[in-house]
């Protein structure tokens, strides 16, 4: 593993060239955030306005108005990592791949000879998953800095495939609060956002889905062994313990946004309660592995055999880490003015969930 060093007699400048509005959050947020605030110039681009993205939020944008919207959208993302210098062309979101490839890389190689850069950052020639307009942004960012008379670092982001489970962070931290978790659709909607672009880039390597149950339906059973954890998107669950002798008691009512199953998690311990649907309900849900689907239900059910995650994705010997823990947040707030993206508030999560899923950025040298 290398460091990035930049030997000047000026402040090092940081460009940051991209697809679509919000590729910078993931790419280099927190690496961005750190070197502003050790006193680095920065400059963010997007190639496209990404008009072609999901609206995730009418009162925000509409299909007309998406690409003006997240163009202000990326100026306050940037702000938030501390940047007050960005450009965002007007290329064909979802056809960047499709447009006349020297004519972006002429656009680009002003970009650099304007800024003079120290170090130009993009995507890794795998666009991360394989978005061709990702895949295309790199392309013209590594032909671009080769071909300025500036000469910038060029380093691609990379995302290795992690180990980590939103799940456990998640557990670890509603086991750590006096009572238990009352969330909102709002934090149940962000939540499961947040965890499907963890699960995509490689963040987090926990199985998602989202099961319907219809009312009188078994969530779980007291007593059979601890595995997935669900989180309530709507409709309402009766949590209800059952005795010895069979009576049943009930503890409590809840709804979206709450989560049930974390207790027998955190203990290892199986389930001390029954969880019904009371309305029809339905719950997103984390997963540690793939079920057994033999492994039955209540008390006789055999222990869940999972699959072990994924271990991280290997590394050229010459990779760039960079801990950004100490920027998590910061990195939070950008994503958060994504509004038409991310349905998400900056206080929706706690630190340590930020750290464990932001807390670490790679880059490779082209």
């Amino acid at each position: 593993m290398r460091r990035i060093a930049v030997a000047n007699d000026r402040p090092a400048r940081v460009l940051g060239v991209f697809a679509h509005p919000d590729d910078e959050v993931f790419c280099l947020g927190g690496t961005m955030a750190k070197f502003i605030a050790e006193g680095a110039v920065g400059k963010i681009v997007s190639l496209t306005r990404g008009e072609a993205g999901e609206i995730r939020d009418v009162n925000v944008a509409s299909r007309r108005t998406l690409g003006e919207v997240r163009s202000l959208e990326l100026t306050r993302s940037a702000q938030m990592l501390g940047v007050t210098d960005t450009e965002c062309l007007d290329y064909p979101d979802g056809a960047l791949a499709d447009q006349p490839f020297e004519q972006l890389v002429e656009r680009v190689v002003e970009i650099i000879d304007r800024f003079e850069p120290d170090i130009l950052i993009s995507f890794g020639l795998d666009g991360a998953y394989g978005h061709p307009d990702h895949v295309a942004a790199s392309k013209i960012s590594s032909k671009a800095a080769a071909m300025s008379d500036i000469k910038p670092l060029m380093l691609h982001a990379v995302f290795p495939r992690s180990g980590t489970m939103l799940m456990s962070l998640i557990v670890d931290w509603l086991s750590g609060l006096d009572g238990r978790f009352m969330g909102t659709t709002e934090f149940a909607n962000g939540l499961m956002l947040f965890a499907d672009g963890s699960s995509m880039l490689g963040y987090a390597a926990d199985r998602l889905a989202v099961r319907f149950y219809p009312a009188g339906t078994f969530i779980l059973e007291q007593g059979e062994p601890p595995g997935d954890l669900f989180l309530v998107l709507s409709g309402s669950v009766d949590i209800i313990a059952e005795d010895d002798a069979g009576s049943l008691t009930q503890l409590a009512q809840t709804g979206p946004g709450s989560f049930v199953g974390e207790d027998g998690i955190a203990n290892g311990q199986p389930r001390n309660a029954h969880v019904v649907a009371n309305t029809s309900v339905t719950c997103f849900v984390l997963s540690p592995g793939r079920a057994d689907l033999a492994a039955g239900r209540g008390q006789a059910a055999r222990p869940r055999s999972n699959e072990e995650p994924s271990p991280p994705s290997r590394l050229p010997g010459d990779y760039i880490e960079v801990d950004v823990r100490d920027f998590a947040g910061q990195k939070m707030k950008a994503l958060a003015c994504h509004r038409s993206q991310y349905a998400i508030a900056p206080g929706m999560f706690p630190t340590s969930l930020l750290e464990g899923i932001f807390g670490t950025e790679y880059f490779v040298e082209a």
